[in-house]
């Protein structure tokens, strides 16, 4: 029986080896992207300061608070945004700074934490707040009982002042034909006590020319302060002034005798009104020596009366003391 002939042909193909396909390429291009993910990141760590990081953490970090916070460190449990807000920037502003990455600029940012670098090393001390409606006295480093009774009083007399004042000023109101007159009365708080003015106007004289005569209107002006102050304790001290104008009608009578007998005349009205004659401290003519224009020596206002209602500030009581 014949033998078969068994033929095995080899081929030595130079081509190509098979086609692999393509899925390194998208293994390759996934890493690309998670390589340039990772660079982006470190970039943003570099560029943000610590407080916009541990906003940035505690956005991220689940919350367990039951009124919806996003963070429990220094956002403590408050969200950065109204639900639906994903980006740090947008939505209302918040007390929490929210991040804003990528938007400074590199240099900026190196300043500034320059600058927070320098601060840290800087300890500034603050007095502590007084507290609301606490008084100067009761804020101070030591406060005595001395003291709080002086702001007490202080206060106490500021009240009365005031109140004088206003009546003062609602009597001349009341009248109709002394409406007019109001602007001839000036109220100034001193040391002293409450001074009331009663000046010459242009057009509104309170004397006679030359004269101690007191007009009507002013009368009616010094009896409405005599009726507002004959109930209180206070001694009064008055005072005639005069403008620098020369005054020779008479010899041996000038400005000084005057002002002297207008702040007598002004006396004697407030007596008739019922005011005490023991509460008269004084009585002076002060002639041109005090002007209340020193600019215009021979202004009409130069030309006035002063009633000082003696009130004198506690201060300046506990100091004489």
């Amino acid at each position: 029986m014949a033998r078969e002939t068994i033929i095995i042909k080899k081929l030595d193909d130079d081509r190509h080896h098979a086609h692999h396909g393509g899925g390194w390429k998208v293994a390759y291009a996934d890493f690309m992207t998670a390589m340039m993910a990772f660079f982006l990141m470190l970039w943003i760590l570099a560029a943000s300061d610590e407080e916009k990081l541990r906003g940035l953490a505690d956005y991220f970090t689940p919350s367990l608070s039951e009124a919806g916070g996003r963070g429990q460190g220094v956002l403590d449990g408050q969200v950065l945004g109204p639900d639906g807000v994903m980006s740090g920037t947008e939505g209302p502003k918040s007390e929490v700074q929210l991040p804003s990455f990528g938007q400074e600029n590199p240099l900026a940012v190196f300043d500034s934490r320059l600058r927070d670098e320098a601060a840290r090393e800087t300890v500034i001390e603050y007095e502590p707040a007084p507290r609301e409606g606490a008084s100067i006295a009761e804020t101070a480093a030591e406060v005595t009982p001395e003291q709080l009774e002086i702001e007490r009083q202080r206060k106490q007399r500021e009240a009365r002042l005031e109140v004088l004042q206003d009546e003062i000023e609602q009597a001349i109101k009341a009248r109709p034909d002394l409406e007019e007159y109001a602007g001839n009365l000036r109220f100034d708080r001193t040391p002293e006590g409450l001074r009331v003015q009663i000046v010459d106007r242009e057009g509104r004289p309170m004397f006679a020319s030359g004269s101690a005569r007191i007009e009507d209107k002013t009368r009616d002006l010094i009896r409405i302060i005599g009726a507002a102050v004959v109930e209180l304790p206070n001694p009064l001290a008055i005072s005639g002034h005069t403008d620098a104008v020369p005054y020779a009608s008479r010899a041996g009578y000038g400005n000084w005798e005057l002002s002297a007998d207008r702040a007598n005349a002004t006396r004697r009205i407030l007596l008739d009104a019922g005011v005490h004659p023991a509460r008269i401290s004084r009585i002076s003519g002060l002639a041109d020596t005090a002007p209340l224009n020193v600019e215009d020596p021979e202004a009409p206002e130069n030309r006035r009366i002063s009633v000082l209602l003696e009130y004198p500030d506690p201060a300046l009581t506990a100091a004489g003391d």
